[in-house]
């Protein structure tokens, strides 16, 4: 009886590994800020994604409390996405992805996948200031290597 217990609990554990990792790294306490309303927004930013592994504008300057509508543009041939997060959020989306490259973001209000040639819409209300800087990037495999992130700078 005890083996057929442990078979059965390792089966549910490893049928539901994959959906367990699915949302790592998506801890919805967010320590960078919060999602935000349309309603909120003080301010529009295109942000345009590029197969030059670029995004567009390459720094963002906020103020706390700020709410920004993020229009976001993939104006590539090759899928991107828009992950905003403080420097331990990318971290963890990073080994995230390296497990489940891919993985496309409908569930998290804090980043998008986008596909070539669409536009999405994000916004964010950055109500708390982490103790790490806060970053906008693109983890599909290998781009946030070369160089595919946005600095966030804190205004004065």
């Amino acid at each position: 009886m005890k083996t057929c217990a442990t078979i059965i609990g390792f089966l549910a554990c490893w049928l539901a590994g994959p959906a367990v990792l699915a949302d790592a790294g998506h801890d919805k306490g967010y320590t960078f800020g919060s999602p935000g309303r349309d309603s909120e927004a003080s301010r529009t930013v295109e942000v345009l994604a590029s197969d030059d592994m670029r995004f567009s504008p390459g720094k963002l300057d906020v103020r706390l409390g700020e709410t920004v509508k993020f229009l976001l543009k993939n104006v590539g041939k090759i899928r991107h996405e828009f992950a905003l997060g403080d420097r331990a959020s990318q971290r963890a989306h990073v080994l995230m992805m390296k497990k489940m490259p891919d993985m496309k973001h409908g569930d998290d209000p804090a980043a998008v996948t986008i596909e070539p040639g669409e536009a999405k819409t994000l916004v964010w209300k950055f109500d708390k200031k982490p103790a790490s800087p806060i970053e906008i990037a693109c983890h599909e495999p290998g781009h946030y290597e070369a160089g595919m992130r946005i600095n966030v700078t804190w205004a004065k």
